[in-house]
């Protein structure tokens, strides 16, 4: 079996490229300050970074917790009266209610004009007694229905002074209760307009307290604008100037790249050699030199 040959190529290339002279320099520079600062351990801010809640926010926050938990001022009293108010009855006129209205003296007047119808009676029944004396007809039956007809008209007045005094005394009850069932009517209505009203100024108090909370508010969240863009503008000072050594390094870094260069480069060619080969051409070499030799 034979044995196996190296597989190596003949000749070997090298090429180096070198940087000119005159930038080689500031980029190795460039490359140890980059190496320095990215061996620098970590900077922690130990600022502020977040602004403070401003008294007026909290206090705006206290306002709208009260403003919660209170409700609408009035809101449970107009309610409550309004409830009441469902069930109101200004009440209806019947006898029950027109005995009540009516005058206790009514009465009285009607039996002082009886009193006056009977007495007129009585005179007009001597009047006409005298008249049938003197005509000699005094017991006779044209006296007897003169005086029935004079008894049955005096009862037909007392009759219509009762109806007449009772009719006006109902009237008059009935009127005074359509006036007393407005004037509840009236009262009623007042109450619960005041009901409403109440419970509106309650609700209007409440917006107005709102209004007043969102201004507090408004005026914190404009105080902590102001805190919060100091505390930011101190941490942008801060990162610039941790930063500053690495933006150097970058604007210099910009300018090296932006410098036209052009590397130089150098080719090297090696060729491999086999030893065994060499001393193999130098043996036929020298054997064919000395046979030449021998020939002179």
């Amino acid at each position: 079996m034979g044995k196996g040959r190296s597989s190596a190529p003949a000749e070997q290339t090298i090429t180096q490229t070198n940087l000119p002279p005159y930038i080689e320099p500031y980029v190795k520079r460039i490359l140890n300050r980059g190496e320095g600062i990215s061996n620098q351990p970590y900077e922690a801010y130990e600022g502020q970074r977040i602004a403070e809640d401003a008294a007026d926010v909290t206090a705006s926050r206290d306002r709208a917790r009260q403003i919660a938990g209170s409700g609408i001022e009035g809101l449970a009293e107009a309610m409550s009266r309004a409830e009441a108010g469902a069930g109101f009855d200004a009440g209806k006129f019947d006898a029950a209610t027109a005995g009540e209205y009516m005058s206790p003296f009514m009465q009285k007047v009607v039996d002082v004009q009886k009193e006056r119808a009977i007495l007129d009676a009585q005179r007009a029944g001597a009047d006409r007694a005298a008249q049938a004396v003197q005509a000699g007809a005094f017991g006779g039956s044209r006296a007897a229905i003169q005086e029935g007809l004079a008894d049955e008209a005096l009862s037909r007045q007392l009759a219509e002074i009762q109806a007449s005094g009772q009719q006006q005394a109902f009237e008059q009850a009935q009127q005074q209760f359509e006036r007393d069932r407005s004037a509840r009517a009236d009262a009623e209505r007042i109450g619960l307009g005041a009901a409403e009203l109440l419970a509106g100024l309650g609700g209007q108090g409440r917006a107005s307290d709102i209004e007043s909370a969102k201004l507090l508010e408004t005026i914190g969240k404009d105080i902590e604008a102001k805190d919060q863009a100091g505390i930011d503008m101190a941490y942008e000072d801060f990162i610039r100037q941790r930063d500053f050594d690495k933006e150097q390094l970058m604007f210099l870094s910009a300018l090296a790249r932006g410098i036209p260069v052009t590397p130089s480069t150098e080719l090297q060619k090696f060729q491999n050699v086999n030893p065994l080969q060499q001393l193999l051409g130098t043996g036929i070499a020298g054997l064919g030199l000395y046979k030449g030799i021998q020939g002179l």
